[in-house]
């Protein structure tokens, strides 16, 4: 599927060779992120070159997730063949295909995840200092790797880990943790969960309801990823009847499992805000696939309802494969391909030395970074006058608008630098437009739409 285009695919397909090329130059990213990703994927790149490094990487630790899901769907099924089921259903999810074309971070985040839930149910289950040293390690890779990452794991860890100990350093080394990924959010938002993050909560309903649970609901598509959300809701219900009944489980697993429960339950919730790509609800939903898959485990073992171990370890082998088998192999609904027109136009712009481009699609920002080696950035306020230049696609002028006929006037005014426009089908289809001539524009433009340019919407 990332092969089927020899450019970087998804929104942000561009912002992963950037950073890799930035690591591999000079050993710093060129955007501010949760760094572990990046260094994980740095050796693929090394190897090959950034494009190809971020393909392979998105796909090896995409595809990586099964082992991970495998050893939590073993502990909360009580199973190996649950375990199965779980990796199964992670791995031949949309929503696992869909992080691997669009949001490879988040993607490699989830396996590392997984894998830190695993080291620490793993510690909480048979205690010994080498188990509680790789857990700790898991937990802080999982925070270095990706926000929702960290934020998964520790909502699980520190109440199932709160849950076996009356230890007063416990509670105090957890108060620390707290205290510290306070600091760190306070102090680097960009890369850690910061209070900023935590205010969109507030912000991820709505009165709307969606009671199918898609990703993402916008006026000409709806993403549905396979309603995973829906199923891992419904999944969760009966999880959630098996564990009010189940005593066999430890008590840390079962804190750890009533809170995948209801993860799940809060992902399916009708009323959850789909419609801003941008917005949590969009990626909280994108994500449903891993509880899903959990409660898929817990629900599995009880749906198969055989004594024998061995016998009931080969039955849920059976519906791991067949759920290999049965799954859909095209995933590739929301995935974004750059145009070549576009990559054409974008590879034939010429930033002034020192000028930085500002662009208002992420999309196209990051590609702009990597064919010109100029600073691109979405908003223009941190950048000084002087030093901006803004690149505009048709999208955003919009044909035939005040702006597509003022930046085509501009062009006759002797007083000012052109636009220079690029794109090998429309003269405006992508311009370049120096601080001056764009105030020039905006001032020539009737009033609604100058106030709307002049705010510079980004996407």
């Amino acid at each position: 599927m990332l092969a089927a285009s020899p450019f970087p695919v998804g929104i942000d397909g561009y912002f992963y060779p950037v950073q890799l090329r930035s690591l591999l130059e000079h050993g710093t990213l060129a955007y501010p992120a949760s760094p572990l990703a990046f260094w994980l994927m740095a050796p693929l790149a090394a190897v090959t070159d950034p494009i190809t490094g971020a393909k392979l990487g998105a796909a090896l630790f995409g595809a990586l997730i099964a082992l991970p899901a495998y050893g939590v769907g073993a502990q909360l099924g009580r199973s190996r063949g649950a375990g199965l089921v779980a990796a199964a259903l992670a791995t031949t999810s949309a929503g696992s295909a869909f992080l691997t074309f669009e949001f490879v971070k988040n993607g490699v985040g989830l396996t590392v995840a997984l894998t830190a839930l695993w080291l620490v149910l793993r510690a909480l289950d048979r205690p010994a200092r080498g188990r509680s040293v790789m857990a700790l390690v898991g937990v802080a890779a999982a925070v270095l790797t990706h926000k929702m990452a960290g934020a998964i794991v520790l909502a699980i860890a520190v109440p199932a880990a709160l849950a076996v100990t009356r230890d007063r350093r416990i509670v105090v080394g957890v108060g620390v943790l707290a205290a510290l990924a306070l600091v760190l959010g306070l102090a680097f938002p960009e890369r850690f969960v910061s209070p900023d993050d935590l205010a969109l909560l507030s912000g991820m309903w709505t009165n709307e309801e969606h009671w199918a649970a898609p990703a993402l609901v916008l006026p000409r598509t709806t993403l549905a990823m396979g309603h995973e959300a829906a199923i891992g809701g419904a999944l969760a219900v009966i999880a959630g009847g098996l564990l009010v009944r189940d005593r066999e489980r430890s008590r840390s697993l079962r804190v750890a499992a009533w809170i995948i429960v209801g993860f799940a339950l809060v992902l399916a919730l009708p009323w959850i805000d789909v419609r801003d790509p941008m917005g949590l609800g969009f990626r909280v939903r994108i994500i449903a696939f891993v509880p899903m898959a959990l409660c898929g485990a817990i629900v599995a073992t009880w749906l198969v309802g055989v004594t024998t171990l061995l016998v009931r370890d080969g039955v849920l082998a059976a519906v791991a494969l067949a759920i290999l088998v049965a799954m859909p192999r095209d995933r590739t609904q929301g995935k974004v391909v750059a145009h070549p027109a576009m990559v054409a136009a974008i590879q034939a712009l010429d930033i002034p030395p020192g000028a930085t481009a500002i662009v208002p699609e992420r999309h196209l920002m990051f590609m702009v970074a990597w064919y010109t080696r100029a600073p691109a950035r979405l908003a223009p306020d941190a950048v000084p006058r002087d030093q901006r230049v803004r690149v505009m696609p048709l999208a955003f002028i919009g044909a035939g608008s005040p702006l597509d006929e003022a930046l085509t006037a501009a062009r006759a005014e002797p007083s000012l630098a052109p636009p220079r426009g690029t794109h090998p089908r429309h003269p405006n289809g992508l311009v370049l437009v120096t601080e001056p001539t764009w105030e020039w524009v905006l001032a020539r433009l009737p009033p609604p739409a100058r106030d709307h340019f002049a705010a510079w919407p980004t996407i």
